[in-house]
């Protein structure tokens, strides 16, 4: 990437997170850096699911690129800087998000287009292969690139005639690419990693070195493996320096592509299912009430949203300690609770009882009965939180069991001696079994994960359970 791209991509992620990415500054922006766009175009990210989506336009028209659930913010842009939404774009039906598309197309009229591939249970307009969409001055090429899925698109814009900027979905990241298994239940991963290599060199790699590349998926997205935290690229950036692109041989690239692959929530099938019927209008969701303690019973799974420490110093009896304060609450949440589930809250605050079931309707799940103020609580249970020098004087003692719920990478760069290693998203699965007749501690990174896998133990029926406080990172710090 050249100097004047980078620093761009770099500025523009600053003013991305500061909300100041209006339509003067891109236009000053480009004009300083001599980037020859009349395209307008803004970046949305949701944080916890490094979620990214776009709107773009030119001459009074825009389009939407893989929308978020809640849409109100892409409607207030369109206004303010003029454009109506004539289309939207979906790359392929997600796994691990709810797309607002169907409530944004009935709020606008826009036009929605997914792949003729995709079996859809509503009435997109169905994306071939070369197809061409105006939007306004600019043309958008439709490029049928599966490998992430059988029905993935890319979406390329030309502004006169000329390719600038392509949206690659799940296909190509920054730095990284699609994972081809999480629609194994449509098409064999191999197969479909086949396709990702193919997909990538004669659709993607093949256009110029200058057009931009937008992503579905930022840092921290389980779609990928080592996706970077920049918002866009180039395509020559990535044919240098994207891992995946290094792998010139298709059936070696086959088998790194499906080998040693993190593990992925349970709810990702229940994602593709509900963006193949399409989520109902988020602003239609009815209002969260409060509800009394002993209407908490009425739901299949509480999950308490609060820090670990207040979680620990009295919570609902059975309750999940999920905390809303890590940008990973949905994930875990889709991880350890089908989306089907009746779910309720105990909240510190109502604004947290709101902010919890925003985050929770974005991957679908709308089940939500309601929350409890946990100041309200008059029956709780309580959980111990053990401090790293109680730890080390436990451990010496040869009296507790030190369980690690840590990732496998994270395990191996290091770990405590006689640890015994379970990741927390095998929990999801099935509870390891436990000793009862030994004092169980659990440890993560922060204290975070390690209060999830707590909760789910003391629920089980193990009494003798205490979450590490500051998890490994605190123990490192205290020395050996």
């Amino acid at each position: 990437m050249n100097a004047g791209w980078w620093i761009l991509t770099r500025r523009f992620s600053d003013r991305q997170k500061s909300g100041k990415t209006s339509r003067a500054w891109l236009l000053y922006e480009r004009r300083n850096f001599n980037l020859n766009t009349a395209m307008y175009l803004k970046r949305f990210f949701v944080e916890g699911l490094a979620h990214a989506s776009y709107l773009f336009g030119a001459d009074g028209e825009a389009a939407v690129v893989d929308p978020k659930r809640d849409i109100e913010d892409y409607l207030e842009e369109a206004k303010r800087e003029g454009f109506k939404i004539v289309a939207i774009f979906n790359s392929h039906p997600h796994a691990d998000f709810a797309s607002g598309f169907r409530e944004l197309a009935q709020r606008t009229g826009a036009k929605i287009y997914i792949s003729h591939l995709a079996p859809a249970k509503y009435e997109p307009i169905a994306a071939k292969d070369g197809g061409r969409v105006k939007i306004g001055s600019l043309e958008v090429e439709l490029l049928e690139s599966p490998g992430h899925s059988p029905d993935s698109f890319s979406f390329l814009v030309r502004e006169d005639g000329q390719p600038t900027t392509v949206f690659t979905g799940d296909l190509l990241f920054v730095n990284d690419v699609g994972r081809p298994d999480l629609r194994d239940g449509d098409e064999d991963p191999s197969a479909l990693a086949g396709k990702l290599y193919d997909s990538l060199h004669e659709k993607i790699l093949t256009l110029p070195d200058d057009v931009k590349v937008y992503p579905a998926h930022g840092a921290g997205s389980l779609c990928g493996r080592a996706i970077s935290d920049a918002p866009f690229s180039l395509v020559g950036q990535e044919r240098k320096l994207n891992w995946a692109m290094q792998i010139k041989d298709r059936n070696e690239f086959v088998k790194q592509m499906t080998a040693n692959l993190p593990d992925r929530p349970a709810y990702f099938s229940y994602g593709v299912a509900l963006n193949l019927e399409g989520a109902k209008p988020f602003s239609a969701l009815p209002p969260l009430d409060e509800m009394t303690q002993d209407e908490l019973r009425d739901a299949a799974v509480v999950i308490d949203v609060r820090p670990p420490a207040q979680f620990g110093a009295g919570h609902f009896p059975d309750s999940i300690n999920i905390g809303l304060g890590s940008p990973s609450f949905s994930t875990w949440t889709g991880f350890m609770v089908p989306g089907e589930k009746a779910i309720a809250f105990v909240v510190g605050s109502a604004a947290e009882a709101q902010k919890a079931r925003l985050e929770l309707a974005r991957i679908g799940f709308d089940n939500v009965l309601g929350y409890v103020q946990a100041s309200a609580l008059t029956e709780t249970g309580q959980l111990t939180q053990m401090s790293v020098e109680q730890l080390k004087q436990n451990l010496q003692d040869n009296g507790t069991l030190l369980l690690d719920v840590r990732t496998p990478t994270e395990w191996k760069d290091s770990h405590i001696e006689g640890a015994r290693h379970v990741p927390l998203s095998a929990f999801a699965k099935a509870l390891p079994e436990l000793p009862n007749d030994r004092k169980i501690a659990v440890i993560c990174g922060s204290g975070y994960r390690s209060s999830i896998a707590t909760s789910l133990l003391r629920a089980r029926g193990y009494r003798e359970v205490a979450n590490v406080a500051g998890g490994m990172s605190a123990f490192s710090e205290q020395g050996n």
